[in-house]
């Protein structure tokens, strides 16, 4: 009896011990599962539902479920029955529960369990294998009752059909699975096996199969570990779910790729055995299909989610001796979740044999929403005598980061040989060759507009191409329009950088992107504009220009848009005259008028000052936006011009004084221009206080300069934004005496409508008196001047020759100083009252 029972399954302490996840079959149909099916007594039966074996470490382990049917009306003991497996040499070996299976006990009235047993045996497959059943029996000799035989047949098989689904419990999820294809790839000296298997989710939470390990094992029992293509994180697969999951793994190179299945294995830690689970046979090899027609999709999955791959377009310009490829490679995300696209590795294939690699900077990986597509473009030289029509584009799994390892057998020409457990190196196999399709680059032409050019969704218009004086260099400014192409959808305008580059090969300094609409969204149809500022030196000559506009997060760049244009400029729009420079930015538009442009001589040089009104055209009270600009003299001459421009806003149709200034030389007054344009700093409209970095949108002013003649009196004279008066000025002589007393009364109006900034002009007055003497004084507003109001100054002139006078006269003239220049504004003279000394002898 205590043999009998030594031989029954394991005692209630073992019993507690949990093992790996449950998995069970619930349904089995496209399994050659024996038909075996044994009474057991009591109206309980059992039913052979699957068997299999797996070699390790010298051993054969057969494992085999049976579920058990209690039809009777009392608990069923599993105590009570002895499964056995008899070897084909007539040894018989017990088969006990595995650790997961050693909780249950019984079967209650009514009610069916399944218990997967295993039992080690010296052969190396199931041929030949006898499962029986022994039943206690009191009454029996030996107190067991054999109830039932069955001989595995010799070739049977416990995977499931190619093409054919089963159903799985595994760790608790109820997993259909399926075997979809066998690839053999022969790549780099190098023989791979890769297996495709359907999956699919029918329980309530992700799954994946990270608690089971893949196996590829051959007819005659080798195996080979495979390893997740996607990585060792495995495929999530979300409820519900249907993902194809690919597994690879190196095998050698003579063998034989007919009758392989897949086997899933999972370990039983207190038996320290490995267990298969599951197994599947694949369908017949086929050899893998890299090569894809020029504008055709390579159809892969990444993930378990399935993306498509194609070139979207390729372009060829020449530089040198050298032909360089600009290719734009799209992804479009097919699947209902979202998707990271792996950095893949790409290079150019020439049919002479060569290759030649994409080396960027950064390796840039896409996330794609679901029906999301992305494009990322690539720039790769060659040599133009390569044939450039005969070229293809590799890509091939990334050769760093979190890419698939496989692993070889530890002795792979050894029956049963079990998987190494280190690490294999790294294989990084093709994906596709795409043919790519020969076009040279196209030269963008001045208004004429061109389809989207990557999958960003926006034809673009090169608007205007404008070469400008800037400080000592020239400023090259390119204005693109960009029209969303989309029906209904509405398209983001990412925060834009750019390369610029002239004659491929001198990439130019201070560039700068200028679109007010930046991180907005563009609707469908409308249009929005962008700016693209360089700095060049203004003696180089430009064959062609390059705009490279593009996004940037942290080190990551993502092309946006490539235009390539000759390198000739429009010259500067020239204004009619009377008509107004715009300021055409939304929020900041305004009219700037020529009021007056006066000269100021100087002994060698003069001095230009342009007065222009600014006329705010906005419905809100906006700060103005900054100008800036030059002066250009009929002889192509460039003299940079200063600015003073108020700091306050401006109300709407108000009006403020903006004035440029420049000293030239003498006699350059004569056909003078203003190329005028919106001030930007750091890619925005200039603010401040800030350094002026560029400028957009410039038009040339033909300027009426005058030399204005001075007033023959003292009225109504214009210092902007002031008009002065000398309304009254007297002086006083007394007989012998030494001083002249003058009182000079100014009054002073001012346009309130008018906001201007102190632009550093001096009011001088200079008094002559009648010996033809001369001093001045500095008219300072608020003190010697009311700005704006009436007051009147004193002024005591002295001289010892005043004594002889006996009447006479003053002149008052008014000058202008700006910049050590004087204008004369006006000139009136005023006679002297006499006063004689009365003697008090006369007047008694």
């Amino acid at each position: 009896m205590a043999a009998i029972l030594a031989a029954a399954p394991q005692a209630e302490a073992v019993a507690a011990k949990t093992g790996p996840s449950q998995v069970t079959k619930s349904n089995s149909q496209n399994h050659a599962v024996p038909a075996w099916n044994v009474t057991l007594g009591n109206n309980v039966t059992a039913t052979l539902e699957h068997a299999d074996g797996w070699q390790q470490n010298g051993t054969y382990v057969a494992v085999f479920t049976l579920k058990y049917k209690n039809g009777g009306k009392s608990s069923a003991r599993l105590v009570s029955y002895f499964p056995k497996v008899v070897l084909p040499g007539g040894s018989v070996t017990a088969a006990n529960p595995i650790t997961r299976d050693l909780a249950k006990k019984k079967i209650e009235p009514g009610q069916s369990l399944s218990v997967t047993y295993y039992a080690k045996t010296e052969g190396n497959s199931l041929s030949g294998m006898k499962l029986v059943m022994d039943v206690w029996n009191p009454k029996a000799k030996g107190y067991l009752q054999r109830v039932g035989t069955y001989r595995l047949p010799a070739n049977y098989s416990a995977a499931a059909a190619p093409g054919s689904s089963t159903k799985l419990q595994l760790g608790g999820t109820p997993v259909t699975v399926q075997a979809e294809s066998l690839e053999i790839i022969k790549y780099d000296g190098k023989v791979i096996a890769k297996v495709g298997m359907y999956m699919t989710n029918h329980g309530g939470k992700v799954w994946s199969d990270r608690g089971f390990e893949p196996h590829l094992v051959t007819a005659s029992g080798n195996s080979f570990l495979l390893h997740h293509e996607a990585g060792t994180e495995g495929v999530p697969i979300q409820p519900k779910e249907k993902k194809l999951v690919y597994y690879i793994t190196e095998i050698p190179s003579y063998l034989k790729s007919a009758g392989l299945r897949f086997l899933w294995t999972e370990n039983d830690d207190t038996l320290k055995l490995t267990l298969p689970v599951e197994s599947f046979k694949l369908p017949a090899a086929t050899a893998p299909k890299w090569d894809i027609a020029a504008g055709a999709a390579k159809k892969m999955t990444i993930k378990g989610i399935p993306v498509e791959a194609r070139i979207r377009q390729a372009s060829l310009r020449s530089s040198g001796g050298e032909g360089i490829w600009n290719i734009e490679m799209s992804f479009k995300n097919k699947g209902k979740k979202s998707v990271a696209v792996p950095g893949y590795d790409f290079a150019i294939k020439a049919s002479e044999g060569s290759f030649h690699p994409y080396n960027p900077d950064n390796k840039v990986g896409l996330t794609l929403r679901p029906g999301e597509e992305k494009t990322m473009s690539m720039e790769i030289s060659l040599p133009l005598e390569l044939k450039q029509d005969k070229l293809k584009l590799q890509m091939i799994e990334s050769s760093a980061g979190d890419d698939p390892s496989t692993q070889t057998p530890a002795n792979p020409a050894e029956p049963g040989s079990e998987s190494a457990s280190g690490a294999q190196e790294k294989v990084a196999l093709p994906i596709a060759y795409f043919d790519i399709s020969y076009q040279t680059e196209r030269k963008a032409s001045i208004g004429v507009e061109y389809g989207a050019q990557s999958a960003q969704g926006f034809a673009y218009t090169l608007v205007s191409m404008q070469r400008l004086p800037w400080q000592d260099t020239d400023l090259i400014v390119a204005k693109l329009r960009l029209r969303n192409t989309q029906e209904s959808k509405s398209l983001p305008l990412p925060e834009l950088k750019a390369n610029v580059t002239s004659d491929e090969k001198t990439v130019l300094t201070g560039s700068e992107v200028i679109a007010e609409e930046q991180g907005s969204l563009i609707a469908p149809g409308s249009s929005t504009e962008v700016y693209v500022m360089a700095r060049i030196p203004y003696t180089k000559d430009i064959r062609s220009l390059r705009f490279e506009l593009f996004t940037q997060k942290d080190t990551a760049k993502s092309s946006f848009l490539t235009v390539t244009t000759s390198g000739a400029t429009q010259s500067i729009e020239v204004l009619e005259k009377g008509k107004p420079y715009s300021v055409t930015v939304i929020g900041k538009r305004a009219d700037a008028q020529e009021r007056r442009t006066v000269i100021y001589e100087g002994v060698d040089t003069d001095i230009v000052y342009s007065e222009l009104l600014l006329t705010s055209n906005e419905q809100r009270r906006v700060q103005a936006a900054m100008l800036k600009g030059y002066f250009q003299s009929a002889d192509g001459m460039i003299y940079e011009a200063d600015t003073i421009q108020p700091e306050a806003a401006l109300q709407p149709g108000s009006k403020q004084s903006v004035v440029f200034w420049a000293r030239v030389p003498k006699g350059v007054s004569g056909e003078l221009g203003l190329a005028l344009g919106t001030a930007m700093s750091g890619g925005k409209l200039a603010e401040t206080g800030k350094d002026i970095t560029g400028v957009m949108g410039v038009k040339k002013l033909m300027l009426n300069p005058v030399r204005p003649a001075a007033s023959s009196g003292l009225t109504q004279l214009d210092w902007y934004p002031y008009n002065v008066s000398v309304t009254k000025a007297s002086g006083h002589l007394q007989e012998g005496s030494s001083s002249i007393s003058l009182n000079v009364t100014f009054d002073v109006k001012r346009s309130e409508s008018i906001t201007a900034a102190d632009s550093g002009h001096k009011l001088i007055l200079i008094i002559k008196d009648v010996l033809g003497q001369t001093q001045e004084r500095t008219l300072t507003p608020g003190t010697d001047i009311q700005v704006p109001g009436t007051r009147s100054m004193s002024i005591e002139l002295t001289d010892d020759q005043y004594k002889r006078l006996r009447g006479g006269w003053f002149n008052l003239t008014l000058v202008d100083e700006f910049q050590n220049e004087r204008i004369t504004l006006g000139s009136q003279s005023y006679n002297l009252t006499f006063q004689p000394t009365v003697d008090p002898n006369e007047e008694r």
